[in-house]
Order: structure tokens, then C-alpha cells, then sequence
């Protein structure tokens, strides 16, 4: 009976092992990468104080990389100026100072900052509309590397060693690298991360559908009428009596959508994708920035929506140190 026991035993323990090796567990915080918005994904958690850099292998998140970092000296999201925490969201980062810009900015303050700094967009719009305040988070470097075997120790930037963050600075496209800045990774198996990626991804095809076929009542459904905010024409229902004027010209717009990536926080989702318009009144190409939110259906809406000229067509990144000459 024993004897039994013990095959049995042994032979659901090999194939419990062979069931979770088999598995593939993904972040949450990353469900579609393009090659033009999310090559690259800068992935922060505060936790372990750890920055994961993941790169896009057939629209799915490939860790390349982990090295260690420092973060606010305060635990917590970040809420206001001087709290010296570290703001959890979806962030790009837009500019970069060498270590000679710094210096001639801020003097030998700026020593602190090592060899570099990219500024973030902190507030973003969802920081923005609940009232968060505060700015100048960085992703930097140091005078110091010891600092960042602390952990806790900025005033809210997110900072890593100097020789680190040339490595970093690789995988960066400045206004196109999302960095991603969450107390905890949570890793799901492929089923529920393809579950996760799926309803996001319905409810943008859905909302394009409607759009490219004037299909105004299944458009504006996409979005929620209670949180949702334009920073030119207001509320919902100021967007709404707007879209609806739009939607009733009699021209038929050319609408293309193309590159699309998709990111999440516990919060919220941001989705980036390429939108070529073309019509009588207008003729341009930009990414549109749409930030969503789960109503108390748990069905994504969107809350609210960017929109930026986009440069340049040109989608072959190649990592390269081209912010830092030696």
C-alpha cells in the first residue's frame, strides 16, 4: 500500500512540474507591444526595487534585462509636492539632459545626478484628474552608486548606477518608451494574461469599427459617461453633442489605424495607436492616447483621450548608447 502510495505520489508530483513548465506566466502591466509606440518597455517595481527592461517579441513582452534602482525614501504612490515618494502609472519620458545640461541648469546641485536624467511626464492626465501635484520625476543616474543598494532613498525619481543607466538608455525613444511604475509585478498565466489582452484589445476594435463606419451610437458607447473628460470640450456630455456634429457631416472621413500597444495598472489602461485621418477638413497622421478604465460592470471605458503629430513614419529602432558619446 505504501509502495502505492509513493508511485503515485511520484507521479503526480511529475506531472504537477511538468504542468508548471509548460505554463508561461506574463506580466499584467504589458499586454500588446507594437514597434513603433513600445519596442521597449521600462518596467519599475518598487518593491523589490528592481527595473525590468522587456523588448517585443510578436506583440508579446520579452524581459531582457534587470538591474537594481532606488526609489523615494517614502513608501506609497505619490500624491503631492515634497512627499519625496515615488508616483506609480504609465509614464514616456520626452527629454534628455546630459550630465553638462544638468550642471548648467541646476549648478553643482547636479552633481547628484550622475551622468544623466530623463525627465517623466509625471502628472500624467490620470494623475492629473484626481488631483495628484508635484513633477520632476526623473529616471537618473548617480554621484553615488551605493545609494542604490538602499533602496529607499530619492525624492521620488527612480534611480539606477550610472553605468546602468547607459545600458538603459539603449532601449529609450524619447516620447515612444513607456515606463511603467508599479509597487508590485503580478506575473499571469498565458490563459488569463491572453483573457486580459483580448478584452482590452475588443473594446479598441470595437470603438475603430465604429468610427471608420460613422456608427456614432456604438462609438460614444465606448465611452463612460460619468468619468470621462476632454481637456478641450469638458465632460461626456459636452464630447458627446461635439462628436455628434462631427458624426453628422455628410463627407466620409478615411480612417486607418495601425501600430497599437497596450498597458496596464491596477488603476487604469493606456492604449497608443497610430490614427491616419483623412477628409475634407482635416488630413493628418498622430498617435492617439486613450486612457480606460473598468466601469462597475467591469467593462473598460474610456476616461479620456491624448492626441500628438506624429514625426516620423520611421519605426526601425535599433538600441544604440546614442545619448551618451564616449
Amino acid at each position: 500500500m505504501k509502495k502505492l502510495m509513493l508511485v503515485a505520489l511520484t507521479i503526480l508530483t511529475v506531472f504537477i512540474g511538468h504542468a508548471i513548465a509548460e505554463d508561461t506566466f506574463l506580466p499584467s502591466n504589458i499586454l500588446m507591444m507594437d514597434e513603433k509606440f513600445s519596442h521597449h518597455v521600462i518596467l519599475v517595481e518598487k518593491a523589490t526595487h528592481k527595473i525590468h527592461i522587456y523588448g517585443n517579441k510578436d506583440s508579446h513582452p520579452k524581459l531582457l534585462k534587470t538591474y537594481n534602482m532606488a526609489t523615494g525614501k517614502l513608501k506609497g504612490d505619490k500624491a503631492a509636492e515634497g512627499d519625496h515618494k515615488t508616483p506609480e502609472g504609465i509614464y514616456s519620458m520626452y527629454e534628455f539632459l546630459s550630465k553638462d545640461d544638468l550642471l548648467k541648469r541646476h549648478g553643482k546641485a547636479a552633481e547628484i545626478y550622475g551622468s544623466g536624467a530623463f525627465p517623466m511626464n509625471y502628472p500624467n492626465f490620470m494623475d492629473d484628474r484626481v488631483g495628484k501635484t508635484g513633477g520632476g520625476i526623473w529616471l537618473h543616474s548617480t554621484d553615488n552608486d551605493n545609494r542604490i543598494f538602499k533602496g529607499l532613498d530619492s525624492r521620488g525619481c527612480v534611480v539606477v548606477q550610472n553605468a546602468d543607466l547607459k545600458e538603459i538608455s539603449q532601449y529609450i525613444e524619447l516620447n515612444a518608451t513607456p515606463i511603467v511604475v508599479v509597487q508590485d509585478i503580478f506575473f499571469l498565466n498565458q490563459t488569463t494574461w491572453e483573457r486580459n489582452r483580448k478584452e482590452l484589445n475588443d473594446t479598441i476594435s470595437k470603438w475603430t469599427k465604429a468610427w471608420q463606419e460613422k456608427d456614432f451610437d456604438n462609438y460614444i458607447a465606448a465611452y463612460d459617461p460619468v468619468n470621462f473628460y476632454d481637456k478641450s470640450k469638458g465632460n461626456y456630455h459636452s464630447y458627446k453633442t461635439y462628436k455628434k456634429a462631427v458624426f453628422s457631416r455628410p463627407d466620409s472621413p478615411q480612417i486607418k489605424f495601425g501600430y497599437t500597444s497596450i498597458l496596464s495598472t491596477e488603476d487604469y489602461a493606456v492604449v497608443h495607436i497610430q490614427q491616419d485621418y483623412r477628409s475634407n477638413v482635416i488630413n493628418d497622421i498622430g498617435k492617439k492616447t486613450l486612457y480606460l478604465k473598468k466601469n462597475t460592470n467591469y467593462d473598460w471605458k474610456i476616461v479620456g483621450e491624448l492626441w500628438s503629430k506624429v514625426e516620423d513614419d520611421n519605426v526601425a529602432f535599433t538600441p544604440s548608447k546614442r545619448f551618451f558619446k564616449e
